[in-house]
């Protein structure tokens, strides 16, 4: 199963909608950061695997089939992000 979010917009950084709750003002900023970081991490993860999939002429690949030099890359851009 290869990840697929062609659809989800490439936003550097979203707004943040405040929800008057119980909880404080933190909790709502940081599910906004957590959630952009989780959007940015996919999109990474998908860019990595779209250029290997163009690379060995396939439709779909999963993140298992990349070779280890492959997943250490993938694994050192994710590193950058955080």
């Amino acid at each position: 199963m290869s990840f697929r979010t062609r659809d989800v917009p490439v936003v550097k950084e979203e707004p943040v909608m405040t929800v008057p709750s119980v909880g404080s003002e933190a909790d709502t900023t940081d599910v906004g950061i957590e959630k952009s970081a989780v959007d940015e991490a996919m999109r990474l993860i998908q860019r990595h695997i779209d250029k290997e999939a163009r690379n060995r002429w396939v439709e779909h690949l999963d993140v298992r089939d990349l070779c280890p030099r492959q997943k250490a890359d993938l694994v050192a851009d994710l590193a950058r992000l955080f």
